[in-house]
């Protein structure tokens, strides 16, 4: 029983008394104070982004539920992985080297690993897991705490995995996931701001809202959260002006604005699949019996 008690403790923990959670809320408190002072307020408070910021903060609220169950998988992952004695970097390499130049290795390590893991939730069987994030018909900075507690797991094993056996001191560690959170909040933004000839360096929030749109040629586009070098290079870029589609993901039937819903969405889509799956096994067999 005290162990189940320390293990919830960390996990709440992990959330609360990390600087990146209060980091991203002021951020996105301070750009929904500022666009409503400079004349956003319609949009930025209308009716469908109420709804559709309610149930991200409804899915954030079970997700801080089950943070110990992220902290607990994740820490299994990253043991089982260090069993394997898998030669890294020794933190004695980064001795001596300027710590602006490790934040910038290590913030494009974690998005070379975020870039990745995202590619795979774009996968037919990883989508169902993404899709609670692409819901949202509204997608504003609020937007980037709608993720499925089964995502959280994944991106954090991956890029802690990295990071780790990059030999990223913890203190850069700890940066890079504050600095790359509010960046993340960023772009989710509803506004239309580009970065010119820095597009391939820095993602902007009209890079990430086409990544978003509900328009079948950027479907699985725009995969880097921070780097869009990574998107040019792997062959996953899209480019284009003002994203003027509609957001979410309505098309597939996948809901917006009911957290139920949200929340058990990836097993309604593996059982929806596996259902299909056996109808179209059946239709097969019918002819043969």
């Amino acid at each position: 029983m005290n162990e189940v008690l320390s293990i919830l403790l960390l996990g709440y923990r992990e959330f609360f008394a990390n600087p990146k959670t209060w980091a991203v809320f002021a951020f996105i408190a301070g750009f929904t104070a500022l666009a409503c002072a400079i004349g956003l307020r319609k949009r930025v408070l209308s009716a469908a982004a109420l709804r559709n910021t309610g149930a991200t903060l409804a899915v954030l609220s079970v997700n801080l539920l089950l943070a110990p169950v992220v902290y607990v998988i994740a820490g299994k992952m990253l043991a089982l992985y260090a069993r394997f004695g898998i030669p890294s970097v020794s933190q004695e390499f980064w001795a001596g080297v300027p710590w602006i130049f490790i934040a910038l290795a290590g913030l494009a390590a974690k998005d070379f690993a975020d870039y990745w893991s995202h590619r795979l939730l774009h996968t037919p069987l990883f989508w169902p897991i993404h899709a609670v994030h692409h819901s949202d018909t509204h997608v504003n900075g609020f937007t980037t705490f709608r993720v499925h507690v089964l995502e959280l797991v994944l991106m954090n094993v991956a890029y802690i995995t990295l990071l780790t056996w990059l030999g990223i001191p913890s203190a850069m560690i700890v940066a890079a996931y504050v600095f790359a959170s509010m960046h993340n909040a960023y772009i989710h933004f509803e506004v239309d701001v580009d970065h010119g000839p820095l597009n391939w360096l820095i993602a902007s929030p009209r890079f990430h809202r086409w990544h978003h749109a509900d328009y079948p040629p950027a479907y699985g586009k725009n995969l880097a959260n921070m780097i869009p070098l990574y998107d040019i290079l792997f062959g996953t870029y899209y480019r284009a002006g003002p994203c003027l589609e509609k957001m979410g993901a309505e098309r597939e039937g996948i809901p917006g604005t009911d957290p139920a819903r949200l929340i058990l969405l990836p097993f309604t889509l593996w059982a929806r699949r596996i259902g299909q799956g056996l109808r179209a096994l059946r239709r097969l067999a019918r002819p043969l019996a």
